[in-house]
């Protein structure tokens, strides 16, 4: 299958246990904690956003000339193309957060069924009704801002990945702790630098449970991974470093390229930009790093899934000096 058609494909099979547990006396304190909280901080997607304000007029929305410092075309640029690039970079990084609100829907889901515990199957049941809400949200921002792009063929391979898992743990580390981990990230560098106001209070309430989800990851998996056979704990290392790997957009042929659509709908070089980009930026570079070193890397070393075996890997690619 190639890779356009792996990203416009729709149907992921997969087998999956489900689990009953009738140990109903709590057993995961910090979860239940979790689950309380999520109770109360629910919100309504339709009312607690002001929708009647028209986006990307009272300043930039993701700012993101800034990721096009020391690039040779973006000093060239009129005015108006700059705007244009504003708009329509911003919707292409949407976008992509919205088909992963999407994914993050579709495995929180699956993760009520197969997790062994009580407590963790109630948290998981009030992630599905976030997740849900978070697609509302990006879904209604994006069409007012411009249009939805496709999804990034990186993208939704690793979410098709983590789907066909049978493993609850390994869904568990590439959504929870890989996938929203960056998305936390992104999300609080994005709220720092929009002058929308709706996209601002968007992302207040989104990482707000965004938060609550990357703690139950972990909660989950540190009870787990300490017992875990050594087989399944390297399976789970080397899906890791091997979405990390990819992720981290250091070169031509890592990332999320389908950026280079936008370009091509301009009428530009897409290539040519790409290429460009990963060059010259050293802001676009400075960032994807620091994503990786000062978020995910840490996370993976308190969970134990950075041994003397896989390390070496990541010092390869940049990402443990």
């Amino acid at each position: 299958m190639t890779v356009a058609q792996t990203a416009a494909a729709k149907r992921v099979s997969y087998q999956l246990d489900t689990l009953w547990d009738f140990d109903y006396e709590p057993t995961h304190q910090e979860l239940e904690a979790l689950y309380e909280t999520a109770k109360k901080n629910q919100w309504n997607g339709s009312t607690a956003i002001d929708w009647s304000r028209p986006v990307g007029r009272e300043g930039p929305v993701l700012n993101v000339q800034v990721a096009f410092l020391g690039t040779n075309f973006f000093p060239s640029l009129t005015e108006e193309e700059r705007r244009e690039v504003e708009i329509k970079v911003s919707a292409w990084r949407l976008s992509q957060f919205l088909h992963g609100e999407q994914g993050a829907l579709l495995v929180a889901s699956q993760l009520v069924n197969p997790i062994p515990e009580l407590d963790c199957k109630l948290y998981a049941s009030t992630q599905v009704v976030d997740e849900g809400r978070h697609v509302e949200v990006f879904e209604r921002y994006v069409k007012k801002l411009h249009k939805i792009y496709p999804v990034d063929p990186l993208l939704k391979g690793l979410i098709d990945e983590i789907l066909a898992s049978e493993l609850w743990e390994l869904k568990l580390l590439g959504m929870q702790m890989l996938i929203e981990g960056l998305a936390i990230a992104a999300f609080n560098l994005m709220r720092r630098q929009t002058g929308d106001p709706t996209l601002a209070d968007l992302l207040d309430y989104v990482l707000q449970d965004e938060a609550r989800h990357v703690n139950f990851g972990y909660f989950a998996l540190k009870r787990s991974i300490p017992a875990m056979e050594p087989g399944k704990r390297e399976f789970l290392e080397d899906f890791a470093f091997k979405a990390c790997d990819a992720m981290y957009g250091r070169n031509e042929r890592t990332g999320f390229r389908s950026v280079k659509t936008v370009w091509a709908e301009m009428g530009w070089d897409a290539e040519e930009i790409w290429r460009d980009t990963i060059s010259n930026s050293q802001t676009l570079k400075a960032f994807n790093r620091l994503l990786f070193t000062e978020v995910l890397i840490p996370r993976l070393q308190r969970l134990g899934l950075m041994s003397d075996r896989i390390e070496p890997r990541y010092r390869e690619i940049g990402l443990l000096d």
